[in-house]
């Protein structure tokens, strides 16, 4: 073979990987779509083929790519043409997309695997060597047509799911129990409600309090925790405030010295 012969084979395994791919990737998300139901959203849907996609897309255009290569240039080197050749051509291709399930102990990729082989021989052998012989436009229309077909599928399951029911607002009661909710901080030793409470540890005198304050954002509040003592004329306190929204926490601000018995 010479190198614009390799170079154009390559073309073609690549081309043939992407289509492989996306049928792949939109075949496996199917049943989700069947048994999910109304259940199913178009961000789930989405989420799901690229979660597929992430790992059928790098065994398909490396694991898929070289053994089709491979094949190919031994079928060449050993002249063998015509009918037979394809079909054992064909064989191996599957036999190759079983063994990669096998390797890895797994039955259902191994299927799938194969499934997919057939698919990415069946689409080099056809439809690749059609669509690159295609004017520069037409080829680009094929191309995008993964796309388009992904974007019609969440598009429907958008237009047919019911709309999702509205988030409950976030309280302060919320913003309380999200910021001590915790374990192993220095927000352990604090009420876990809002109030104070008196200790005495090494002849200092303490109070602890927690505080909740509306923020001048929506839905967030700010989470203070208050800690003061004393020990005859030696008094100090400490502050932690942390700025709480729905699922987040972010320290806003906090004072010093911390405490001298700790």
């Amino acid at each position: 073979m010479t190198q614009a012969d390799v170079t154009q084979m390559l073309v073609r395994k690549l081309v043939a990987a992407y289509f492989t791919s996306w049928a792949i990737s939109l075949w496996l998300s199917f049943p989700n779509i069947v048994f999910r139901g109304a259940n199913w959203n178009a961000a789930d849907y989405l989420l799901s083929v690229q979660v597929i996609a992430l790992y059928a897309s790098p065994v398909i255009f490396i694991y898929g790519v070289l053994v089709s290569s491979i094949l190919e240039a031994i079928a060449v080197s050993l002249k063998v043409k015509g009918l037979v050749a394809v079909l054992v051509s064909g064989l191996l291709h599957v036999t190759f997309g079983h063994c990669f399930g096998l390797l890895i102990h797994s039955p259902q990729l191994s299927l799938i695997g194969g499934v997919a082989s057939f698919l990415f021989f069946s689409l080099d052998l056809l439809i690749v060597r059609y669509i690159l012989s295609l004017r520069l436009k037409t080829g680009l229309i094929f191309f995008a047509l993964p796309i388009f077909s992904l974007l019609l599928i969440a598009g429907t399951i958008n237009a047919i799911s019911p709309p999702s029911p509205p988030m409950p607002p976030f309280t302060a009661d919320d913003a309380l129990h999200f910021a001590t909710a915790g374990k192993g901080t220095s927000i352990d030793v604090f009420p876990k409600e809002e109030g104070k409470v008196k200790l005495k540890i090494e002849n200092y005198y303490i109070e602890r309090e927690t505080k909740v304050e509306k923020s001048s954002r929506k839905d967030t509040y700010n989470v203070v925790f208050t800690e003061r003592w004393r020990k005859g004329e030696e008094n100090g306190q400490y502050q932690m405030v942390y700025e709480v929204s729905r699922g987040s926490m972010e320290l806003k601000r906090s004072t010093r010295p911390k405490p001298p018995y700790l």
